[in-house]
C-alpha cells in the first residue's frame, strides 16, 4: 500500500498529466457508485482499488457530498465535509484519487449548506427567526465550490430529498439548527436557480468545459406518513419544476432522481423500481424537459439479513440491465417516443464510513457474504452486471412528448398488464376481479364477499392532460355476499396519490344520500370537493362516456349518458390540490361494470371526433 507521502506525489502527477494532456471527460459507462470510500486515508482497511476491481477498466460516475457552510453559528460543516478538504493539500486529495491515474471516472458533487438543510430559512415576516446562513451565502459557498473542483467536477445534485421532514432543520434563534419546517417546492426552485446561476460563474477546467446543475433528487413515494415525507415525491417534482416560470426552464440543467428495490416486489424489487423511476421521468418529460441529463443519483437495496442480500445481488444485474434496455428503446413512457436517457445510475452505497449504511454497503456485503457468486453477493453481482459493458446514457435526454397527440388508446380487447402503454396494475378487495370479457370490454365485478376491482396506472403519473372514458353499469346491485349495504359505485380517479380526484358514480342500490348521483371527492378522505354532487340516475344498462380536461388551475368534467350529446354533467372544478398521480378506473361494492375505452392525450389533444363515441356491441 501507498504511503501518504508517495500518494501525494503520485496524485499530483496525475493533475499535471491530466492538465497538460487534456482535460478530464465525462465517464463513458452507465455504472456508478455513491461515496468511493475514504477522503484521503490509505490507511485504513480499505483495499485502494476495490472499486476498480468491481468494475474492471470501466469508467464509473462517483457521488461524493458536500456541505459548504463553514462559517454560520453553530451551524458550521464539519472541516472533512468541505470542498477544501475533499480536493486536499494542493494535490487533488480526494478528487485526484477517485478520478487520477487513469481510471476514467468522474465525480458529481451533492451540495448542501450541512445535514439535514436544503433551502435556507427567510419567512419574509420576521415572526420566526430566519437562517444567518442565508440563500446568498449558500450561493456564494456553491460558487467557492466550483473552484475548487475547478479541475475535478462539472456535475452537482444542489440539495436532496427535500420532500423528507427530517431534511429540513432551520435555526432555532439561539444555537443550533434543529427547527424541522416543510419547505414550498418553490422554495427549493428559487434555492436551485440561485446556487446554479453562482456555479456557473465558474467554467470548469473539463471536456466539455461546461457546468450541469440537478434538481434535487425527491424522495421516491407518498406522503403516507406526513411526519416523515410531507408531500408526495411526484407531486414535490411536479411543484419545484413548476415554480420556475416557462421562460426561465432553461435555466434547469439536469436532474436527480432516486429509486429502490420493492420490499418484497415482484422480480427482485425491479419492476416496483422501474415503475417509481419511469414516473418520475414522465413528470420531467411533460414539462417539455425531455432533453435535460437525468442521473439516478441513488438506488439500492436494504439488505439486512442473507435473503435479502441475495436479492440485493440479482436486482444490481437486472436493474443495470434494465436501464440499458430502457436506453436503448422507445415508448415505454410515451408511445412511439424515443425513451429519455438515464446517464448514469450510482448505488448508495460503496464505501461505509460508519455512517449505519452497513446494510447497503457493496464493500462491507463483499466481505460479510460468503462465496463469490453473483447472484448472492451484491459486489460480485455489481461486477457481474459491468461485465455487460453498459454505455452512459446520452446527456441529451429522448424524445419530445405531444402535447397535442394521443399518450394512451386502450380499448380493451385485452387486459394489458406489461409495459409499455396500456399498462394496468389490477388491484382487487373482497374477491372483486378485473378480466378481460372477450367482447372488447374488461368485466370488473365485486361477486364474492364484497370489494371490487380497478385498473391502476402505477408506474404512469399524468398532471395536465385530456381523457376520455367509456364505460357501462351492467349490473348495479351492491355485490353479492358484501356485509357493506349501503353503497355500490364506480370510480373515475386522476391525479391519485396522496391525495387525488374521485368522480364517484353511486348507483340506485346505493343509500338514499348517495342514490343515482356523481360525487366529486377527494381521494384517501373520501370527503366531497365543493358543491360537485349531481343526481343523474345510474342503473344496470347504464353507459357513459367521462371527458376530463385537467389543466393548472381548473379540471374540466363532462358526462355524456346512453348516447346523448346533451351532458348530465359539466363541472369546471377550480382545485390543484394535487397537481400529478395515477389515473384508476374501477369498482367498489358493485356488482359488475365494463370498460370500454379509456383514451388520454396532451392538454392540447381536441380529443375523439364525436362527443360520444360509437359502442361496440355486447
Amino acid at each position: 500500500m501507498m504511503n501518504r507521502s508517495c500518494y501525494a506525489l503520485a496524485t499530483g502527477l496525475a493533475l499535471a498529466f491530466a492538465v497538460a494532456n487534456g482535460q478530464l471527460d465525462d465517464a463513458s459507462s452507465l455504472y456508478g457508485i455513491h461515496w468511493y470510500g475514504a477522503a484521503d486515508d490509505t490507511s485504513l482497511s480499505v483495499n485502494p482499488t476495490d472499486a476498480e476491481d468491481m468494475a474492471p477498466g470501466r469508467e464509473m460516475w462517483v457521488l461524493e457530498i458536500n456541505h459548504v457552510d463553514e462559517t454560520s453559528p453553530a451551524g458550521a460543516s464539519n472541516v472533512w465535509d468541505r470542498p477544501s478538504f475533499y480536493n486536499g493539500f494542493g494535490s487533488g486529495g480526494h478528487n485526484a484519487r477517485v478520478t487520477g491515474s487513469g481510471k476514467g471516472h468522474s465525480l458529481v458533487y451533492r451540495l448542501h449548506p450541512n445535514w439535514g438543510r436544503n433551502v435556507p430559512y427567510n419567512d419574509g415576516a420576521g415572526g420566526n427567526p430566519d437562517d444567518p446562513f442565508t440563500l446568498q451565502d449558500y450561493a456564494a459557498a456553491a460558487q467557492s465550490a466550483a473552484q475548487a473542483h475547478i479541475n475535478w467536477c462539472r456535475v452537482w445534485q444542489i440539495g436532496n430529498e427535500a420532500n423528507l421532514t427530517i431534511e429540513n432543520n432551520r435555526w432555532n434563534g439561539t444555537d443550533g439548527y434543529n427547527v424541522l419546517w416543510s419547505p414550498d417546492p418553490s422554495l427549493y426552485a428559487a434555492t436551485y436557480l440561485e446556487v446554479r446561476d453562482a456555479i456557473h460563474t465558474v467554467t470548469p477546467n473539463m471536456t466539455p468545459a461546461e457546468q450541469i446543475c440537478l434538481m434535487q433528487p425527491v424522495s421516491p413515494g407518498d406522503a403516507g406518513n406526513p411526519s416523515i415525507r410531507f408531500m408526495d415525491g411526484a407531486e414535490f417534482l411536479w411543484r419545484q419544476i413548476e415554480a420556475i416560470p416557462e421562460n426561465d426552464r432553461g435555466r434547469i440543467d439536469g436532474f436527480a432522481i432516486h429509486g429502490y428495490a420493492e420490499p418484497g416486489g415482484a422480480n427482485d424489487g425491479l419492476d416496483g423500481f422501474f415503475d417509481s423511476i419511469r414516473e418520475q421521468i414522465m413528470v420531467i418529460d411533460q414539462f417539455g424537459l425531455h432533453d435535460r441529463p437525468v442521473f439516478i443519483t441513488e438506488f439500492n437495496k436494504h439488505m439486512p439479513d442473507v435473503g435479502n442480500t441475495a436479492i440485493g445481488a440479482r436486482f444490481a444485474q437486472k436493474a443495470f440491465a434494465a436501464i440499458s434496455d430502457w436506453n436503448a428503446g422507445t415508448g415505454d413512457a410515451f408511445p412511439g417516443v424515443e425513451n429519455h436517457d438515464i446517464v448514469s445510475a450510482m448505488w448508495f452505497v460503496f464505501y461505509n464510513a460508519g455512517g449505519g449504511w452497513g446494510d447497503f454497503s457493496l464493500q462491507v456485503k463483499k466481505s460479510a457474504t460468503a462465496g463469490t457468486n453473483p447472484d448472492q453477493n451484491p459486489w460480485y453481482g455489481f461486477q457481474a452486471a459491468a461485465a455487460n459493458d453498459y454505455a452512459a446514457g446520452s446527456m441529451s435526454g429522448g424524445g419530445e412528448i405531444s402535447s397535442h397527440g394521443i399518450w394512451l388508446n386502450d380499448t380493451f380487447d385485452s387486459l394489458d398488464t406489461n409495459p409499455p402503454l396500456p399498462d394496468w396494475k389490477v388491484e382487487t378487495t373482497g374477491g372483486g376481479a378485473a378480466l378481460a370479457a372477450g367482447d372488447g370490454t374488461v368485466r370488473i365485478t365485486g361477486h364474492g364477499n364484497g370489494g371490487g376491482a380497478t385498473l391502476r396506472s402505477a408506474g404512469y403519473v399524468y398532471g395536465d392532460f385530456r381523457m376520455e372514458l367509456e364505460f357501462e353499469i351492467t349490473d348495479s346491485a351492491i355485490a353479492t355476499g358484501s356485509p357493506i349495504a349501503n353503497e355500490a359505485n364506480f370510480d373515475v380517479r386522476i391525479r391519485e396519490g396522496s391525495q387525488g380526484y374521485s368522480l364517484t358514480f353511486f348507483t340506485d342500490a346505493s343509500d338514499v344520500t348517495r342514490r343515482n348521483r356523481v360525487i366529486l371527492r377527494r381521494t384517501n378522505t373520501w370527503t366531497q370537493i365543493g358543491s360537485f354532487n349531481e343526481e343523474i340516475g345510474i342503473t344496470g344498462g347504464d353507459r357513459f362516456t367521462v371527458e376530463i380536461e385537467a389543466t393548472p388551475t381548473v379540471i374540466n368534467y363532462t358526462v355524456f349518458k346512453n348516447g346523448s350529446t346533451a351532458p348530465v354533467v359539466s363541472w369546471a372544478v377550480n382545485d390543484n390540490a394535487q397537481r400529478v398521480g395515477w389515473i384508476r378506473v374501477g369498482s367498489y361494492n358493485l356488482s359488475e361494470a365494463r370498460v370500454d375505452r379509456l383514451t388520454l392525450g396532451g392538454p392540447s389533444w381536441a380529443g375523439s371526433s364525436a362527443a360520444v363515441a360509437t359502442w361496440e356491441v355486447y
